[in-house]
């Protein structure tokens, strides 16, 4: 099948513009840029009509925000309401005739239904809010999730060689094994859009085909191939399991072609010793790396933060290491701290002297909001006061410091702080605030705009909760 009408070719910039957005896949700067194309030249863009070129743009800007985690169950419910009228008007033109086809070769009937001949069998139907069917939009752009034997779907290659496959930020198959990768075959319309998403040393789950499947012995030679494998170029993430690590994988990272990686996530708890590998490792279009739990201390996040091939890397999430307040002074002082767009720190160790660091550098200018969350981190009342001093607090909807141990006086410098006054929830569950630092809450000038205020755990006493109660309402929970 291919698409019902056939769109005209798009504008150069446009492409290059997807283009863009395919290169770095977890910014959102690419994608607003696109947006704010799409609304300036909207007559010109190539695409059907300028309403469906200002369309496009409105759903790159409500899917961007989606994306972004919050508490506002309010906002949530009005992007999810916009986001579900613009692909039900919109995306039947948008998708063509993909997910009839997608459809067409999953559709195995079983029981009763695989006895009706073809056309006895009820007609696909679209449905552009579905949750399944191995499309969906994500920020804006289309993500198909294939199975290795649609790959060569002929259907599906004309579909890829129409204009519509352009708005595809990728066709993404999983994969894992050395021999499953190896074998893969990829049809040249679907070269572009190809990204592999490779698990190495992962369990193998039972199926009907293989109820009990052995595990892939993993040597360090098995890794080597799948490092050497032609095929590893179409590789956009790499997850790192601990076999893998056991096996010696991380070692053959700094010699390994790996400038296809879009996406690393290590699973395994490697220290400092893995981690200066992987900065070692030629990671140059690395958007976002994932070294949660890995046991990475301060020097480890210095290496990764020093390592001259993170040029392009816009998100590292890095919770449950104890790197603590030297790691992240060394992040905030390095070149890293000016290209990060998202940073995970929950429980990672920083009182007080990291908070501070962090306060102080680019960091906390660039990070992608509403929410700042340092929660598990020893900050303290000294923390809490750098933060509150800090003006780029200012662009922040959300601050969460849970179990901060955040007493009476990191309270009152909050609550005296001008900076908060765009706050619409405050967390400070679990910390050790009293009536005195309850009080300066609610007497707080410049926290008008919050909307819930979280002090559940705390020592507050009758008469903090009394004050509380006074100023927020039923917006308090204590």
């Amino acid at each position: 099948m291919v698409p019902r009408t056939a769109p005209p070719p798009l504008h150069p910039d446009l492409r290059a513009l997807l283009g863009a957005c395919r290169s770095a896949p977890a910014d959102d700067v690419p994608r607003l840029v696109l947006a704010d194309w799409l609304d300036d030249r909207a007559d010109a863009a190539g695409l059907p009509s300028a309403d469906d070129a200002r369309a496009r743009a409105a759903l790159l800007r409500v899917q961007v925000e989606l994306a972004r985690p919050t508490c506002d169950e309010a906002r949530l419910a009005q992007l999810r309401g916009q986001e579900a009228q613009l692909l039900v008007a919109h995306a039947a033109d948008w998708l063509g005739d993909m997910p009839a086809t997608l459809d067409h070769a999953r559709g195995r009937p079983f029981g009763f239904g695989a006895h009706l001949p073809a056309h006895a069998r009820p007609p696909f139907q679209l449905d552009p809010l579905a949750t399944r069917g191995g499309w969906r939009f994500v920020r804006g752009l289309l993500r198909i999730d294939l199975e290795v034997g649609e790959l060569r779907n002929r259907a599906l290659g004309a579909w890829f060689d129409s204009p519509l496959a352009e708005w595809v930020s990728e066709a993404g198959v999983a994969l894992s094994g050395v021999e499953a990768l190896e074998r893969l075959e990829v049809p040249t319309a679907l070269a572009p859009y190809l990204g592999v998403w490779y698990s190495i040393g992962a369990a193998v789950y039972p199926s009907m085909r293989l109820p009990n499947p052995a595990p892939e012995a993993l040597t360090a030679a098995r890794c080597k191939r799948v490092l050497k494998c032609a095929n590893f170029g179409y590789v956009r993430a790499l997850t790192v399991m601990p076999p893998a690590v056991d096996a010696g994988l991380l070692p053959l990272l700094p010699a390994a072609p790996v400038g296809g990686l879009r996406y690393l996530s290590v699973r395994a708890p490697v220290g400092d010793t893995g981690a200066a590998l992987v900065a070692r490792a030629a990671l140059d279009n690395l958007s976002a790396l994932d070294v949660s739990a890995c046991e990475i201390g301060a020097g480890g996040l210095g290496q990764l933060a020093a390592s001259p091939h993170l040029g392009q890397l816009v998100s590292l999430t890095a919770f449950r290491n104890p790197f603590g307040c030297d790691g992240i002074s060394a992040l905030a002082e390095s070149p890293l701290a000016s290209r990060l767009r998202i940073l995970e720190l929950q429980n990672t160790g920083i009182g007080d002297r990291g908070t501070a660091a962090l306060a102080a550098s680019p960091l906390l200018d660039r990070l992608t909001g509403p929410g700042l969350n340092l929660s598990m981190n020893p900050l303290a009342d000294a923390g809490a006061a750098a933060l509150a001093a800090c003006p780029h607090l200012a662009r922040f909807t959300e601050l969460i410091l849970r179990e901060c141990r955040v007493s009476d006086a990191g309270a009152k410098a909050l609550a005296g702080s001008a900076h908060v006054a765009n706050l619409a929830y405050l967390d400070l569950w679990k910390n050790r605030i009293g009536d005195a630092g309850a009080r300066a809450l609610a007497a707080g000038k410049h926290l008008h705009r919050v909307r819930e205020l979280s002090l559940r755990d705390n020592a507050v006493g009758t008469k903090g909760r009394a004050a509380l109660t006074k100023r927020f309402g039923p917006r308090v929970m204590v």
